[in-house]
């Protein structure tokens, strides 16, 4: 399975990833059931990609309400309005070359110099027409487009409040933070496809989890107010777990919900589920039902199921639970 790289890439220059540190911002990698289409994110972008190479669509969790974006200012000698401006102001239009920025602005001095055009203003439009020269020629803008000349903030509000200057007199004291956009973005935190279609859902560091069609049509969103570390769909369960409490849904009802205060990994399969600690182990029905639990003295290592029951193993002890429901959906005879 390879990331396509064209949608990576464009993350990556929206974000100012840097190339070296790509790879530590795939956070969730999925395939689906019949392993045609696989899912990757990057920061608070989800992608969903056939076997073959080709994008079946792409999704961008919106920015928490919290953030406002700023104006873009870039690093390119200048602010993005500020260029567009100049280029205006010569009649260009990005991309354009050297000799190009040369030629606009010997047209339009032309006309511009006071020594040719008596008009009022004739002498702050020529100091008008330089500085954006200035700029111009300070940037490299031979391929560049202008999305590429901005760089994108965002700030949030921290607090607000009057300050009370004397004489009658007030003023207002506002502290905020200014952030990037990378670190503003609602990053995915979880993913994974549905169990009935191609379908998946994405779940952000806001608590938002977005059920997407297969066509990547959002179809409905669950905020559930805190970090999804894991999101499994076996049909007619959908179990979002997250540090604290494990939520248990049935076509979009809320069947249960679980304390999980850090309590490890949840496993799934077709009669049932687990949460696995470092040293103990709980069974519960697919519906929520806690059933069982074994607690072990040395860490666990290893968990699987068998006609019999389930087999917990340590270090040095293995044992049988039995009466345990198999939870990977094997049956007598099978």
């Amino acid at each position: 399975m390879t990331v396509h790289v064209e949608q990576h890439q464009a993350a990556n220059k929206r974000l100012d990833i840097p190339e070296r540190q790509r790879k530590n911002h795939i956070r969730c990698v999925a395939l689906n059931n019949d392993t045609r289409r696989y899912l990757f994110t990057v920061v608070d972008e989800a992608w969903c990609i056939r076997r073959t190479g080709e994008p079946v669509w792409g999704l961008r969790m919106p920015t928490p309400e919290e953030w406002t974006r700023c104006s873009a200012r870039t690093e390119k000698c200048g602010t993005s309005d500020e260029i567009s401006h100049a280029l205006k102001l010569m009649r260009l239009e990005l991309p354009v070359t050297p000799d190009e920025i040369t030629r606009g602005y010997k047209r339009v001095a032309m006309e511009t110099h006071p020594d040719r055009n008596s008009a009022p203003d004739a002498v702050e439009r020529m100091q008008e027409l330089n500085s954006s020269m200035d700029l111009l020629t300070g940037t490299d803008l031979s391929d560049l487009s202008l999305s590429e000349t901005e760089t994108v903030s965002y700030e949030k509000i921290l607090s607000r409040r009057s300050v009370d200057l004397g004489n009658g007199q007030a003023a207002g004291l506002e502290i905020k933070i200014v952030v990037s956009e990378a670190t503003a973005a609602d990053w995915i935190y979880a993913a994974d496809f549905a169990a009935r279609d191609d379908g998946a859902y994405i779940a952000g560091y806001s608590g938002r989890v977005v059920a997407i069609a297969s066509d990547g049509t959002p179809r409905r969103v669950f905020d559930i107010g805190a970090v999804p570390r894991q999101i499994i769909d076996v049909g007619e369960y959908l179990y979002i777990l997250t540090d604290t409490r494990l939520y248990v849904l049935s076509d979009d009802r809320l069947e249960a919900l679980v304390d999980v205060f850090e309590q490890g990994e949840l496993l799934v399969g077709e009669t049932g589920f687990a949460l696995l600690e470092s040293k103990s182990l709980t069974w519960f029905s697919p519906s929520g039902l806690a059933e069982g639990k074994i607690t072990t003295r040395d860490p666990i290592r290893r968990v699987f199921s068998t006609q019999e029951g389930v087999t917990v193993e340590t270090r040095r002890h293995r044992a049988l639970i039995r009466g345990a429901p198999p939870w990977w959906g094997i049956q007598e005879g099978g």
